[in-house]
């Protein structure tokens, strides 16, 4: 079979395309389904590289696994963490399960784990990729104008922590921070993004919303698992900024 020859550019970089993107990636979606977002992409920008998409969706999935005995979860994400369980020891190198706590108090010690990546594995990164694939698959184009090492990411529910328990008092200081942060971006005009087609995506699994700030700022917010929240603000071209509100809108 001959290879494919691609004429589009890299949906992040704008250089060569050689291979498909899958935005959000495709172990996300193993128990559905659904259709499949892809976009051109070079080498070095294809996310699924060196196995990091597994890792991060371990690293979603491992603390709702378990939590499990304690809050009730959706059916889709039992059916997405039945799935990628047996991928839970394959990573756990990468996907650390610990606890959040340092000598927590009785109410506390029930507390589940949450996950610790190591190092090289960058879930800002990650998610700030995943804006420029839906932007490509949007807008059907690649926008020059925006400076992805100058956007920032950031997350109002994910607590980046190293392996070892932090103190209840730092932990307590933390969330009432991310809280406060995410009161103020609620606030936001959010308006929803559209999906995988024709089949869509399940939204309890991933969805997204965009604002639309003047002067051309944009702010898109990933939702995955109906728990952990993502923001990624940036500045676009107006011609950009136009073809995302007009893809909202038809």
């Amino acid at each position: 079979m001959a290879k494919r020859k691609y004429t589009s550019p890299c949906y992040f970089c704008g250089g060569q395309a050689c291979t498909d993107e899958h935005a959000p990636p495709k172990q996300m979606f193993k128990s559905f389904s659904c259709d499949s977002i892809t976009v051109p992409s070079c080498e070095e920008h294809n996310s699924s590289k060196g196995g990091h998409d597994q890792a991060i969706v371990n690293a979603f999935l491992i603390p709702l696994h378990n939590a499990k005995n304690r809050y009730r979860l959706e059916k889709e994400i039992l059916a997405a963490m039945k799935v990628a369980e047996p991928s839970f020891e394959r990573t756990k190198r990468r996907a650390i399960d610990s606890p959040l706590l340092k000598n927590p108090s009785d109410s506390l010690k029930d507390l589940p784990n949450l996950v610790y990546l190591v190092p090289c594995i960058d879930i800002r990164t990650w998610v700030r990729q995943l804006t420029p694939a839906m932007i490509f698959d949007g807008t059907n184009n690649f926008d020059s104008e925006i400076k992805w090492s100058e956007s920032k990411t950031c997350s109002a529910g994910w607590i980046a922590k190293d392996p070892s328990p932090i103190e209840p008092e730092q932990a307590k200081s933390i969330l009432q921070k991310k809280r406060e942060t995410e009161e103020r971006l609620e606030l936001l005009n959010w308006q929803d993004g559209w999906s995988a087609r024709p089949r869509s995506y399940p939204s309890i699994i991933y969805f997204f919303q965009i604002h639309f700030e003047p002067n051309n700022e944009v702010i898109f917010r990933h939702r995955f698992y109906n728990r952990y929240t993502w923001y990624v603000r940036f500045s676009a071209s107006g011609e950009t900024v136009s073809k995302l509100k007009n893809k909202i809108t038809t």
